[in-house]
């Protein structure tokens, strides 16, 4: 299935540390965003829930009062740092026969390409994307309302300004409710969406303060897919983080264009047949 819209939301600080990974994912683990994770209520996050990301970090037989609705998972970088653009690099650069490119070029060039973050140095040098700086959460979400409004198709990529921070510094209190209004940010997004509309949700980096710029691990990153036509699932396996930039271009009909990433994440999604 082809896709006239991809709308990527990068929370870009809900990955973790995989030096220890069975560790990670038991209920006493150490990272922010699953102490976050392990003291919400089965009532907060609901969109959250539905999008499947308590299911990515924790087994759980109890059937939730928001079941998942979407395709989910956990990628693996092969980048051992953690700096602001190493995950976008890995997640967003890909290969023509005579150089690298990105996922946001290749768009640009024959769609629209729209950024929404703060700046980012490699977000704000790629050719033939159109870079919009917001300073807050609320601010970029409000953007992203209003070029979907405008916009039928391409490549829309807005990333999370406050999360970062907040898990870096260790504020519980103020990534936790950063989290719950990105909640009801991405339910307002759902809503928005057409038929032909592909919603992915990713994090590019690892954001607790025990990872901060340069601190070397491998990392995993959650990605959710989200379509009206797409079963839940939840894919159990680790494929690279480049295929979420694979399944942007296979989504909207380019992966062909390119010579790696060859491999993207659709192919392990399920349509729902009527």
């Amino acid at each position: 299935m082809s896709y006239k819209r991809v709308i990527l939301v990068d929370l870009a600080a809900l990955g973790l540390r995989s030096d220890n990974e069975s560790a990670q994912h038991n209920s006493d683990n150490d990272t922010l965003l699953t102490h976050v994770l392990n003291q919400s209520a089965e009532s907060a996050l609901p969109t959250f829930h539905k999008l499947g990301l308590f299911n990515v970090y924790f087994d759980s037989d109890e059937e939730s009062e928001h079941p998942p609705i979407a395709t989910y998972g956990l990628t693996r970088t092969r980048s051992i740092v953690n700096k602001a653009c190493s995950g976008l690099r890995e997640m967003f650069d890909c290969s023509l026969s005579y150089r690298v490119s990105s996922v946001f070029e290749e768009v640009g060039k024959r769609t629209n390409s729209i950024t929404i973050s703060r700046f980012v140095s490699y977000l704000f040098s790629q050719e033939h994307s159109r870079h919009i700086q917001v300073g807050n959460d609320q601010d970029a979400f409000a953007v992203l309302k209003h070029q979907l409004e405008k916009n039928q198709a391409g490549f829309f990529y807005l990333q999370v300004p406050s999360l970062q921070t907040y898990a870096q510094e260790n504020e519980f209190e103020a990534f936790t409710d950063a989290l719950n209004e990105v909640d009801q940010s991405l339910n307002q997004v759902m809503a928005q969406l057409h038929a032909d509309d592909l919603l992915m949700v990713v994090s590019s980096r690892v954001g607790d303060n025990r990872s901060k710029d340069g601190f070397s691990t491998y990392k995993i990153l959650p990605f959710m897919l989200y379509n009206q036509n797409l079963k839940a699932k939840h894919l159990l396996d680790k494929p690279f983080v480049c295929e979420v930039g694979g399944t942007v271009l296979a989504a909207l009909g380019l992966q062909q264009d390119v010579i790696s990433p060859k491999h993207n994440l659709l192919p392990n999604s399920e349509v729902i047949v009527d």
